[in-house]
């Protein structure tokens, strides 16, 4: 599943490797900016991403060049 959030795009989908749920963020240009860890549900992947947007535009905005999940 993919969504719109904040100016970035979240994709949200099953790993067969990992056997769980994995988030990607996309800047709305197509750049990867990172990949999630495993997440047994679904819902729990999508909160997760929204978060990890918010702190990334968090220290974007404080014009910080790397941050920390």
């Amino acid at each position: 599943m993919i969504e719109q959030y904040r100016g970035y795009e979240i994709k949200v989908y099953w790993s067969n490797i990992d056997l769980g749920y994995v988030f990607c963020v996309f800047s709305m240009d197509g750049e990867g900016i990172m990949e999630s860890g495993t997440y047994f549900y679904e819902e729990n992947a999508w909160i997760g991403a929204r978060e990890t947007v918010d702190r990334y535009i968090e220290v974007k905005e404080r014009g910080l060049d790397s941050w920390t999940i």
